[in-house]
This record gives structure tokens, sequence and C-alpha cells, in this order.
């Protein structure tokens, strides 16, 4: 039998046969690559809250007391610069630079280079520093804090139920005094600024009498509180000012769809929840369909409720 008649190659429906076909399996398999994506980046981010809180633990075996969420002015300071509990726990991370060169003798945002390693607190500040970073934030839209473009974090400390806000502004809203903040890491006034602030000592793991299993320690949050990068409204490391190294219940869980500003809320790009810390260093993802009334009993130190994580 002669080969003369036999044709190589595939015919136009062949093709397209073919191509189909890839086109069917990519669909089925980018879902799957998506989900395995999300895992990795869950499993990093859990990784993350895990030793911010095993720092926390190891900071409070060392001074008797948990860190404060933000201090409006330091002891040896003519004026407020609002350090973070974050700057406090840099000594207790691990195989990182820049805990190895922040300089704790100076403010936060000095730009004395006093051990001549040629960097400032000022220029620290600024940089990223991965275990604050959940890698499934989406990056603010722009620098943080004008000239001092401040780095940004994925973490706040849980500081109770009161409006985060109602830090600093307080006297805008008619009160005679700051709330006082009812959760585990809390924000402090010193003497100088705030005579009649009720924040005024760190809390200690004895003052949990929630349990520490049963109270907030800290969680996540992003910079798309409208559901768009912004450049406000988003967790700094380094900075406390009015939430942003601190949150609370005070705003619903999780939310991307606000319209109104929205400071120190906790919401995370995890589908359906977000990554909390407990004070016992356990970590938990908490899902957002989670019952109000348990949300905001977790983030209360002494509260007396009768609670179970969901």
């Amino acid at each position: 039998m002669s080969s003369r008649g036999l044709k190589n190659g595939f015919t136009l429906v062949e093709l397209l046969v073919v191509i189909a076909i890839i086109g069917i399996l990519v669909g089925l398999l980018l879902p799957t690559v998506q989900s395995a994506r999300e895992a990795a980046r869950r499993m990093s981010c859990s990784n993350n809250i895990k030793q911010i809180a095993l720092a926390t633990q190891n900071f409070h075996d060392a001074h008797k007391q948990l860190p404060y969420a933000t201090l409006d002015r330091q002891p040896r300071e003519t004026t407020n610069t609002f350090a973070t509990g974050f700057i406090q726990l840099l000594p207790f991370l691990e195989s990182d630079a820049i805990a190895r060169r922040w300089d704790h003798s100076q403010p936060r945002h000095s730009t004395v280079d006093s051990d001549g390693d040629g960097f400032t607190n000022a220029m620290l500040q600024q940089m990223k520093i991965p275990t604050y970073t959940c890698p499934a934030m989406s990056p603010p839209s722009g620098p943080l804090g004008g000239v001092e473009n401040r780095g940004p974090s994925s973490y706040l400390f849980s500081a109770g139920t009161p409006d985060s806000q109602m830090y600093t502004y307080w006297m805008f809203y008619g009160l005679s005094a700051p709330p006082q903040f009812d959760g585990a890491v809390i924000p402090l006034h010193s003497t100088v600024t705030t005579p009649t602030s009720p924040n005024r000592r760190q809390t200690r793991l004895a003052d949990l009498v929630d349990g520490t299993s049963n109270t907030f320690l800290l969680g996540e949050t992003d910079f798309m509180p409208r559901g768009v990068p912004s450049i406000e409204m988003g967790g700094v490391w380094a900075y406390g000012f009015i939430g942003y190294s601190f949150g609370t219940t005070f705003h619903p869980f999780n939310r991307h769809n606000n319209t109104s500003t929205i400071y120190g809320a906790f919401r995370s790009q995890h589908p359906g929840g977000a990554h909390f810390a407990m004070n016992d260093g356990s970590v938990h993802f908490i899902a957002e369909q989670v019952d109000n009334t348990i949300y905001r009993a977790l983030s209360t130190r002494a509260g007396g409720e009768a609670i179970q994580l969901p």
C-alpha cells in the first residue's frame, strides 16, 4: 500500500478541539491554583501573627507587663511622637535586620545615628517588616505619613471596644476625658498630655480575668476599607495616633464597603474572615459571620462574658 495519500499534521477541526480541551483544563486548574496560593498566604499570615504573639509573651516575661498599643509622649520627649508596641517588640523578633538596628534610646522619628551604623530610626520606620506584613494584603496606594513615609503593618493590637479615634479626639466629641480602653493592649496617655486619662498603665496577663485564651491580643487589618487600596485607614507599625497601631471591635468586622472614615477596624483580604492571636499565643481564623456580641466580648479583658471561640 502506498503512503503517498497519508497527510501529516492536524486539520483545523482537530486544532480547534485541542484548543478547546486546553481551555477547559485551564479553567478547571485555575481555581485550584488560586486556592493553593491563598492557602499559602493564610499559612504565612498565621505564622506572622504567631511570631508576634510569642514576642509579646517574651516581652511580658521580661517586663512583667504587656506592651502598650501606643504612647503619645515618652518621658524623655517634649512633643508627641506616638511610639508603638510594635517598636517595643523589635528586640524579641528573631533575625530581623530592623530590630538589630533600631535605637531605643532615640525617639521614633529621630534622625540621629548615635551608633554610627548608617541608619536612623527615621530611616528604619519607613521600611516594611516581613513579620508585620500579611502577604495577602494589597500595599497602600502611596506613601504613608507624608515626608515620614511610614512602613505599613497588617496587624493591630486589640485595645477593646471604644472607637479608636476617641484616644486622640475625645474632646471633639464632648467628652471630659478619654474613654477607658478595655482590651489587652491599650493606648496610653502621659500625665503631661492628658491628666484626666484613665489609660495610664500597661496591662498584665493577670489583668485578663476573662482568660488569656478568650481575649484578643491582635488581629489583621488592610488598606482597603472602601474596597480599593488607599493611603489611610490601615496599619503603621511605628506610629500609633488614632488606630494606626491598634484596633477595636467598635466597627463591624471585615467590612470593605465603608463610605465613611474608619480607623482601627479589623479586616483582611483573606476570603471570609481574618486571623486573630489570643493572649495565650494561639491563633484563630475568625469568620466574618461571627456574632457581633461574641466578637466584642472577645476584645475585652475583664468583661465577665461567658463565651466560646467560634
